[in-house]
């Protein structure tokens, strides 16, 4: 076993790299391929023009075939018909009737003087053998290119063996290759600086996933580490409550009035630190997906009610008042402990941000949701605060909330909780007038 986790953990190692490699070696293909195929087009195109360009020589011979046969006897008309052939065809510079002597081939007609020093190439002697066209390029010292040389069998009789040779000029073929060529190599170019572009993009997004994959286990281990720490202060947490109330029994009454604003303020660290740990396992349960919710029937306004009860004490000490508006609701499917924890972080937050007036909670049936809106008198929130409020670890910055205590993950918990239980949350508020939170509740869930 230890064997098959170890060969499975190598393959593991060996994927990355060659993930991030594979890519690259896509990337890199492409431009590789166009250049090749680029190379071979033009390399074809060479090719077909050219073999356009004897074809064209072969069926002029082919065409004057008769005619030639019965001008031989006729010099000047057979001249005059090779100098036509001359000036018709663009490509064609030179043409001549060769006959085949026992010395060799002879020029028996021309068009004019052969623009080509040197015409011995062998080709004659092929077509002769052959019985049938043969072309071949020749290289012409006086334009400095290549020229097509054509030699096409004509008539054969008992005055001997004639020959029509052709010789076409390839500038147009290579002036359509020079600028095909040119423009090939220009979109070329421009792929090739494409691809570095995504080789460069691509680098640039491998080292930022390579970070990402970082920060992913640097936040797993801190989830980890929030929930290993959450659990291990809860034994302290309890000890310390026992430890207190050993403390109240140990001493007389008398005494236990004298300190008791100092056992007072204990309770309430105590409470504080309670709350910030349970915040913290729920952070944890909720990004791991074991955050549980138990559907039952719930009335929402007992649910409300006891919650309001609940944080009077804390909101008489500041002075203000706390309402629930209490109408006609259904009974719905929702989880009741979580209804309240909702309810508390939100009364909780009203409390603490209002300095003076009331807090209003109103409960209403809207279409297939009840509908609870918290709303105080408090200092409000600035608008650039507004889309920030939900996140984590957010407070608001105020120079009036700046003694409040808090985590900033009591607002974040509250949504992820309103959307479990298939609801949703917002807020409005201006800024030194209040703040409304409202969220929705829908009235049946599927408890699937």
């Amino acid at each position: 076993m230890s064997l098959f986790a170890s060969t499975l953990e190598k393959l593991k190692n060996f994927k990355k790299p060659a993930l991030s490699i594979y890519p690259i070696v896509i990337i890199v293909s492409i431009p590789v391929l166009l250049i090749i195929n680029t190379l071979w087009n033009i390399k074809s195109f060479n090719r077909d023009a050219n073999f356009i360009v004897r074809h064209q020589a072969i069926g002029v011979a082919e065409t004057l075939k008769p005619i030639v046969k019965d001008s031989l006897s006729d010099i000047d008309k057979l001249k005059a018909l090779i100098a036509s052939i001359v000036e018709s065809h663009e490509d064609v510079i030179w043409a001549a009737i060769l006959k085949d002597e026992e010395e060799g081939f002879s020029i028996y007609a021309e068009s004019g003087d052969s623009p080509i020093s040197n015409l011995e190439t062998g080709l004659d002697e092929l077509a002769k053998g052959f019985n049938q066209p043969v072309a071949g390029l020749v290289y012409d010292p006086n334009t400095r290119r290549d020229v097509w040389n054509v030699i096409t069998p004509l008539v054969e009789d008992e005055s001997g063996n004639y020959f029509l040779r052709v010789i076409l000029d390839t500038k147009s073929i290579s002036e359509i290759l020079a600028r095909t060529t040119k423009d090939s190599f220009l979109i070329l170019i421009i792929l090739v600086l494409v691809t570095i572009g995504l080789l460069a993009n691509h680098f640039i997004f491998y080292i930022r996933s390579l970070r990402t994959q970082q920060l992913e286990e640097l936040d797993r281990l801190k989830d980890e580490f929030i929930s290993i720490a959450a659990h291990e202060l809860r034994a302290p947490i309890t000890a310390l409550i026992g430890y207190l109330e050993l403390l109240k029994d140990k001493i007389s009454p008398q005494e236990v009035e004298k300190v008791r604003p100092d056992l007072e303020l204990l309770n309430s660290l105590i409470g504080d630190l309670n709350t910030l740990i349970n915040e913290l396992l729920d952070v944890s349960r909720i990004e791991q997906g074991r955050f549980q919710v138990n559907l039952v029937d719930v009335n929402v306004n007992d649910c409300i009610g006891k919650v309001v009860r609940t944080i009077l004490p804390q909101a008489e000490q500041k002075g203000l008042q706390v309402k629930f508006t209490p109408s006609d609701l259904p009974i719905i499917k929702s989880d009741p402990d979580r209804l309240r924890q909702i309810m508390m972080n939100l009364l909780s937050n009203s409390v603490k941000y209002t300095l003076k007036g009331e807090v209003n909670v109103v409960a209403l049936l809207e279409g297939e949701s009840i509908k609870v809106t918290v709303r105080d008198a408090g200092i409000g929130i600035p608008g650039e605060e507004l889309a920030k409020l939900f996140t984590k670890f957010h407070r608001v910055k105020d120079e009036k909330t700046s003694e409040v205590r808090g985590t900033g993950l009591g607002l974040w918990i509250t949504k992820q909780i309103v959307e479990i239980l298939g609801g949703k949350i917002n807020v409005e508020s201006i800024y030194g007038t209040g703040t409304s939170v409202i969220f929705t509740l829908p009235l049946a869930r599927d408890t699937a």
